[in-house]
Order: C-alpha cells, then structure tokens, then sequence
C-alpha cells in the first residue's frame, strides 16, 4: 500500500506544473483529502520502546485481588523489514511486591509492511518457568503468528511448548483458536475496538494441571485490553484481567 501511495504521489506532483499554482494553492492539503492517513495500518502490539501497560487480574467469584501486571517494551532492534521488540512483565503481589524471583521477557517481531506480529511464545514459557521456580529451565523457541487484518471466523495456528525445570517437564497445549466476533468494550483505560479471540488451553506437569478455556480481546496499536479465563474442570468462571492504563512514550 505504501508503495503504491508514493506511485500515486510521484504522478500528482509532476501535475502541479501543469495545474498553475495560483489555482493550486493548497496542493498538500489535496494530497491529505485524496490520501489520509492510514490509522488502520497497525498490528495488535505497542511499537513504541518505553510503552507501559499496567493491567490488573482479579477473581471472578468475589472480585478479590489475583494480580498485578506490568508490561513494558524495553528494546527495539531493526532486522531488515522487521522490529524485533523485547518486553518485560512485572506480576506484583496485593502489597506491591514481586510475585517471582525475575521479570518475564518475551521477543516479539513485527512486520513493518503488514504490521502482523510473531511472538516467541517458546521463549516466553522458558522465561515464565525460570521467573516461578527461579531453577535453570530449558525449551525451544517458537513462533505463533497473529496477523494485522484478523476478522471474525478467522482461525488462528495452534501452540503448543514444552519446558523443562531441572528434571521436570511442563506442557501448554493451546488449540481451537478462533477470532469469534468485532466488540467495542470499556475498560478503566479507555474504550477500544477489539477483535475477540477465544482458545483452549491445556497445562500439564508434575503438581500443576490446568484445563482453561480463554477469551482475549485485542485492539490495534496496544495489545490484549482484557482477557478472561474458565475453568472447564469446574465449569465456572475463573478470573478477569484488564488493562487499567497505559503510555506511549
């Protein structure tokens, strides 16, 4: 598209020599009516290094504190047509405190053509378990990709990692991920526009098996803005986190 607007640039300017410029006054503001902006060309993820997004994580069935979650994009690094983004997530407890013994890094990389994102969910899981248990982990990275022009009915790749902590072995399996509706929802940061994502999802190790069911909304240009989870083995809601501000710097 960017392409093609710049084609389209290279023939209008060649045209205000023919076109007088005392009857072309206002060619850029032509330029602005005829090619706005395109707002809608961003992905689902915050491309702005020193962004942060604070979200809080409560309990569905008193409202009670689960967590506190702080999302920050930490480094950017150009590869081409692509930014490679790290970010660091901060889980606190009710008093402030840390949850785990270190913040959890992710790398996302993003498409500076589609804006489509592909994030290392692999490295992610490694991160996540050697944050918990604070022992050394292992694992293989892997990327799941989310795409900037999703819709409703859309189908999204499955996921499925493997770490190992010491001599243990845990499994997140993730299937039947779909784009399930367009809602426009409100939430302590703001109002967005969202697609709507929902999955299964399948922990399982030593002392920790866990069968949920995930709904996820997504808004362009900042990420997931509240995502609920259901506990299928009980049936019954679970928990609710949702983003309660963010910054772009």
């Amino acid at each position: 598209m960017e392409r093609i607007l710049l084609q389209l640039i290279s023939v209008l300017f060649p045209l205000r020599r023919v076109l007088r410029p005392e009857r072309c006054r206002f060619p850029a503001l032509m330029l602005m009516l005829l090619f706005p902006l395109n707002t809608a060309a961003q992905g689902y993820f915050m491309e702005s290094v020193g962004a942060e997004m604070e979200y809080l994580r409560t309990n569905v069935k008193d409202g009670s504190f689960h967590w506190g979650h702080v999302i920050t994009v930490t480094d950017v690094e150009h590869i081409g047509a692509t930014r490679k983004y790290t970010t660091e997530s901060v889980f606190t407890k009710k008093n402030g405190k840390p949850m785990y013994r270190s913040n959890v890094v992710e790398i996302t990389y993003v498409d500076t053509l589609t804006h489509s994102i592909n994030t290392d969910v692999g490295l992610a899981a490694i991160s996540y378990a050697s944050a918990i248990s604070g022992l050394k982990t292992t694992g293989t990275s892997l990327l799941s990709p989310f795409p900037a022009d999703i819709e409703p009915g859309d189908v999204l790749e499955p996921i499925v990692t493997a770490v190992k902590v010491g001599p243990l072995t845990y499994t997140a399996t993730i299937t039947d991920r779909r784009v399930v509706r367009r809602e426009t929802i409100t939430v302590p940061a703001g109002t967005f526009d969202c697609m709507v994502v929902s999955e299964h999802k399948v922990e399982s190790g030593p002392g920790h098996n866990r069968d949920v069911t995930n709904l996820t909304w997504y808004a362009k240009g900042v990420g997931y803005v509240r995502h609920d989870t259901h506990n299928n083995k009980k049936d019954v809601p679970e928990t609710t986190e949702v983003l309660i501000s963010y910054s772009k710097k």
